[in-house]
């Protein structure tokens, strides 16, 4: 099962004003990582079996996902963690704010306050 954990985050605008904020990340263990790889997997051999259907793209189609099922599979198995979000109050508006992350984004990184759309720096 996928732990949520979060940790303390420094958030920089201006190179001037900081505030702490938490980062929240999820966890997988090993057998989840296994799992999401063998999701992905087989996902890409099932897309390779329905296009032998399709005349002509399958020449291309089919080896191309029996090729991508494997390679896609170990990049996910490789993912140990995944990004969430940074709750924080933004230093230039003083408003609270949520920064959602993307899964493979990880601090230190440069990313713009929803709501005043100002640059921050945000580092451990």
């Amino acid at each position: 099962m996928p732990t949520a954990d979060s940790c303390a985050l420094k958030v920089t605008a201006h190179q001037t004003k900081t505030r702490e904020g938490v980062f929240h990340f999820t966890r997988f263990s090993s057998t989840d990582r296994t799992a999401r790889a063998l999701k992905v997997l087989g996902i890409c051999w099932l897309i390779a079996a329905v296009t032998v259907l399709i005349p002509l793209a399958h020449f291309v189609l089919v080896p191309g996902f029996f090729i991508a099922g494997p390679v896609m599979a170990l990049m996910r198995y490789k993912v140990d963690k995944a990004a969430d979000k940074v709750a924080v109050q933004c230093p230039v508006c003083e408003k609270n704010v949520e920064i959602k992350m993307e899964a493979s984004d990880w601090p230190p990184m440069y990313t713009y306050c929803p709501e005043c759309n100002t640059g921050v720096e945000l580092s451990e």
